[in-house]
């Protein structure tokens, strides 16, 4: 555009024209301004059919017309960038989401409770159970055997064989066989007594359980000091309950938190030596 043109329209906008004088250090040099031969102050040539009052009006309203098609967001600086920084996730972070998880991935409806275990006698004072997901995989399987297997090495339990039998127990029992409005009561009857006949049969003192779903039907009574690791009641059976083997393959983050739930177990095994 012509800059005497340009003046015109800015000052029909009410801006000041600025020219600097001196040329600064660093500075990007101006473009080279076009004006038209006229003497300062001198006005622009209008149309032959324009007055000065409407060629005046005319550029003042082009200005505003170019100003208004602008959005404002088009002209907003752009936000500061953030230098990304790693973030510290806290195992009990990890604990909650891998336990929300569980209960996504173990029910297919808000009345719906289904789990998978697998109950394995290690000694003559422990035995093991694993929840396990429904549809895992034999290479799961295998992965979870080896990290159950390191467990018991860390925990000072010597294994008899390098291969330990498993027992299942699954809920439902049987499709449809109980009101699903008190189906979580009726499965922690059914755990329960599942772990009382094993008990009785095996003799261990301790279980060991790594849970998703069963976390809330094995959990210890209110009250009880530490509800993952307790006493039960008029037994001399103690329950130890921390996260599943599946979750800490899928989380190894969480394996430093579970190991921390162990050391009470732990101290029972190495005083019954």
């Amino acid at each position: 555009m012509n800059e005497s043109q340009r003046k015109a329209y800015l000052n029909a906008m009410g801006i000041d024209v600025y020219y600097p004088r001196v040329s600064l250090p660093g500075a990007k040099l101006s473009p080279a301004y076009e004006f038209e031969l006229e003497e300062e102050g001198q006005e622009l040539p209008l149309d032959k059919d324009s007055s000065p009052t409407e060629e005046t009006s005319r550029s003042s309203s082009q200005a505003v017309e170019l100003v208004s098609d602008i959005s404002p967001t088009a002209i907003s600086p752009p936000p500061p960038t953030v230098e990304d920084k790693p973030v510290d996730i806290k195992p009990e972070t990890i604990t909650a989401q891998v336990e929300k998880e569980d209960k996504a991935k173990g029910t297919e409806s808000d009345n719906d409770l289904r789990f998978a275990l697998r109950y394995y006698k290690i000694s003559d004072s422990l035995a093991v159970v694993d929840e396990y997901p429904l549809q895992q995989t034999a290479e799961s399987k295998d992965e979870s055997w080896l990290l159950l297997r390191n467990i018991l090495q860390a925990l000072n339990v010597e294994l008899v064989s390098e291969s330990i039998a498993s027992e299942h127990f699954g809920w439902p029992l049987i499709e449809g066989f109980t009101d699903a409005t008190d189906e979580a009561t009726a499965a922690k009857q059914a755990l329960q007594g599942f772990i009382a006949g094993r008990q009785q049969q095996d003799g261990f003192n301790n279980l060991l359980v790594f849970a998703g779903l069963v976390d809330d039907l094995l959990i210890g009574p209110e009250g009880t000091e530490n509800r993952r690791d307790y006493q039960m009641t008029n037994s001399e059976l103690f329950i130890t309950i921390t996260q599943s083997l599946q979750s800490m393959l899928s989380y190894p983050q969480l394996k430093k938190d579970v190991w921390h739930q162990l050391q009470s177990l732990r101290a029972r095994i190495q005083a019954s030596k």
